[in-house]
């Protein structure tokens, strides 16, 4: 069996399988549920932030000194501030749902438990804003797969309340959710309770202490994103959506890191973590997956065969946007042997590239916002960077080398194709 077929038959299978597990599928949506708000919290973040004097000067004469402090002060904790909670509520109801059940009452009870696994602040008795962010992320996914287990089997077990049906469903949903809620907050009540005998305090402090920190370690690392980005080429090569499955296992590891370089950002001090999204979405993804933009900018330049000009034209104004499943499914890529060899390559060597550099400081490290990853390249390293030309110019250097790495086979590709067209004419 050659590697091919080992592929086709061992490896796509199973890959297809995970990309439909309800488990997965739950975490990616309930984390998409949260996207908005990151994304209009950066924005905000950036137009505080953006260093440039003449800007800076200008805002203060208009609005006064301090005129950016709404930024951290209001709009930065109601919308990334409260993460973990909206990953929470969105895990848990998109989990139930899966199961054909209204997911609604078990997303309001999963934020229940979440509260009540941490801690009160005892000196002013109340709950410490830090909570509800990246930092308890883990804790959040944790509560939100667990609860929404146990609540789908306790109803589909039938150990519910039932009201006639002239009662609205408002009101019968909630009588639904009466014994769920009352196991799901006894149940966690003593949990809270056997891990304050435990050096961890509570719940939280365990998660943050014994898994979060080595998975994040792992996750961000050079190897990790390696071996990460390495599957999510090979498969696109299969015609498989490899961009979810790869970063599904990794997305509140990347969303974490993301935050810290926020606070960090905020605090003044210095950058923590190489890999945050923006790492991915808009150094990496140039023009999308595979790093396709420069292989269109190659098509719309360089093509002799009417099938690549053709492919160019079309995937041009998508590929500005990030969008290449034209160019990727048109030219194509999938199934290609031959081209499937700077689409995995070029990826993995830009990403050395951006790792190695922002390692090293040789080009700004990412201060935390979230860019929308239709942002148009250059425009979203200026942004990622807190405004930095730097940023722009890693991008310009990423560009050039994967349109370098692509050139020499699409030119064969290319030719192929000219030789075709010309047969197919000279038998007419």
């Amino acid at each position: 069996m050659n590697i091919k077929n080992f592929f086709e038959d061992k490896f796509v299978p199973v890959a297809a399988k995970i990309a439909k597990q309800r488990h997965l599928l739950a975490l990616r949506d309930g984390l998409v549920l949260s996207l908005p708000l990151l994304i209009v919290g950066s924005m905000f973040i950036i137009i505080g932030e953006l260093p440039i004097q003449a800007y800076q000067d200008f805002m203060a004469s208009v609005l006064g000194e301090g005129w950016g402090d709404f930024v951290w002060n209001d709009i930065f904790p109601a919308t990334t501030g409260i993460i973990a909670l909206l990953a929470t509520f969105g895990i848990t109801k998109s989990l139930v749902d899966s199961y054909d059940i209204d997911g609604l009452p078990a997303g309001a009870i999963a934020v229940a438990a979440f509260f009540l696994l941490n801690t009160l602040d005892a000196e002013n008795n109340m709950w410490n804003a830090d909570l509800f962010g990246a930092v308890n992320m883990f804790t959040g996914i944790i509560v939100a797969l667990v609860v929404g287990e146990v609540y789908r089997r306790i109803v589909q077990k039938n150990l519910v309340i039932h009201m006639p049906d002239s009662v609205p469903p408002s009101i019968s949903r909630s009588f639904t959710a009466l014994v769920p809620a009352a196991i799901i907050i006894v149940g966690g009540f003593i949990i809270k309770i056997l891990f304050r005998l435990t050096p961890f305090g509570d719940f939280s402090g365990f998660v943050t202490g014994v898994l979060s920190a080595p998975l994040k370690a792992v996750g961000t690392s050079y190897p990790g994103m390696l071996i990460i980005l390495f599957f999510e080429q090979l498969l696109w090569f299969f015609g498989i959506h490899g961009s979810t499955i790869a970063w599904s296992f990794v997305d509140p590891i990347i969303q974490t890191a993301t935050v810290e370089n926020l606070a960090a950002f905020h605090a003044g001090t210095a950058i923590p973590n190489v890999v945050a999204q923006p790492f991915i979405d808009n150094f990496l993804q140039i023009g999308g997956s595979g790093a396709t933009l420069p292989l269109v900018i190659f098509l719309l330049l360089f093509a002799k065969s009417r099938t690549l000009k053709d492919i160019g034209r079309l995937s041009a104004a998508p590929s500005i946007f990030n969008v290449n499943e034209p160019v990727v499914f048109g030219l194509p890529i999938v199934m290609n042997p031959f081209l499937v060899v700077p689409f995995i390559l070029g990826p993995l060597v830009i990403m050395t590239i951006t790792y190695v550099t922002m390692y090293f400081n040789i080009f700004p490290r990412l201060i935390g916002v979230n860019i929308p990853w239709t942002t148009p390249y250059f425009i979203s390293g200026f942004l990622a960077t807190g405004g930095r030309i730097g940023g722009v110019i890693l991008q310009a250097i990423n560009f050039c080398v994967a349109f370098l790495i692509w050139a020499p086979f699409l030119k064969s590709w290319d030719k192929r194709l000219v030789l075709e067209e010309e047969g197919a004419l000279s038998e007419r």
